[in-house]
């Protein structure tokens, strides 16, 4: 079992990484997102003013609840059932479970085309691919200022869809994996931070969710930050290895701290990293091949696995 187990998310990350996300095609994520939206309005309301605090945080706590039992009912029903058929029926269905939670696609081809359309048609259409990219409307107009926050995007996303979740699913298959991201999702809607930006509905309606991430993530978000650290010494890219073990022990955020060690640069608006040299559109591409590196070095763990069982 386990190396049908390996072989699916050996096959997952092949999906990911050939096709990314076909956008004609259902994807659950989407589902979930609208479902936690929905949540939000019928649990919180909009007259908040009138709930106490511990309502709005109970009411936070419900709906994770009632987001979490779904996923984790259908997941494991399928899981069991197309194993149940046959081994190699479950073999299919965790592999596209696999492909599902990852974004390593996305972010690299997105990463290379805000760099493209740079170099191409200058910073106003940089800023409108990096502001597709994000998911929300970059701020700043700048070279500077755009790279620094498509790179913190790619460098939170390397550990929070790519990485981190790889990690679950190892140990816990797409039950895991998919709860993982559904926990992710709920915290970029109603946490305290929303698209990046402070929202004080979320208060103490996020506090559940912003809380239960810090408990789940502990582990999965230091092997994320671990593995970039490896790449960036022992993989070729121009990365600075050291800088990025030092700057990662220091910071101590996912793998953006090591990224921005690796790349020299200061990230989130300069709370991680230094400014050693002066942010440049290249560095996006740094950014994206480490990414890479980091997503084939996990490749290479699983069919070194395979070798032996």
């Amino acid at each position: 079992m386990f190396k049908y187990h390996i072989i699916a998310l050996l096959l997952g990350t092949i999906l990911d990484y050939v096709f990314g996300n076909i956008y004609c095609m259902w994807n659950p994520f989407d589902t979930i997102k609208d479902w936690v939206k929905f949540l939000d309005r019928a649990l919180l309301g909009d007259e908040i003013i009138l709930l106490e605090k511990s309502k709005q945080r109970s009411l936070g706590a419900w709906l994770i609840i009632l987001v979490v039992f779904p996923v984790f009912a259908g997941i494991t029903f399928f899981t069991m059932l197309t194993y149940e058929i046959h081994p190699w029926f479950g073999v299919l269905f965790e592999a596209l479970a696999t492909y599902y939670c990852l974004n390593f696609n996305r972010l690299y081809y997105g990463g290379l085309g805000v760099v493209a359309d740079y170099y191409g048609n200058g910073a106003a259409a940089m800023k409108h691919t990096a502001s597709l990219l994000i998911g929300r409307q970059v701020e700043v107009d700048t070279e500077e200022g755009i790279t620094s926050d498509t790179i913190t995007y790619i460098a939170n996303e390397a550990s929070d869809s790519v990485l981190s979740p790889l990690f679950v699913m190892f140990l816990f298959g797409p039950v895991g994996g998919f709860i993982y991201r559904a926990l992710d999702i709920i915290e970029g809607q109603i946490g305290t931070f929303e698209t990046g930006t402070y929202n004080a509905r979320y208060d103490y309606f996020g506090q559940p969710i912003v809380k239960l991430n810090s408990i789940i993530d502990y582990l999965p978000s230091r092997f994320s930050g671990a593995l970039v650290v490896f790449c960036a010494r022992h993989t070729f890219g121009g990365f600075n290895g050291k800088n990025a073990r030092f700057i990662h022990l220091r910071d101590r955020k996912k793998a953006i701290s090591a990224f921005a060690g690796a790349l020299e640069i200061g990230l989130d608006d300069g709370k991680i990293g230094d400014f050693d040299k002066p942010i440049q559109a290249s560095d996006i591409n740094k950014a994206v091949n480490l990414l890479k590196n980091s997503f084939m070095v996990c490749q290479a763990f699983f069919v070194i696995l395979l070798l032996f069982f």
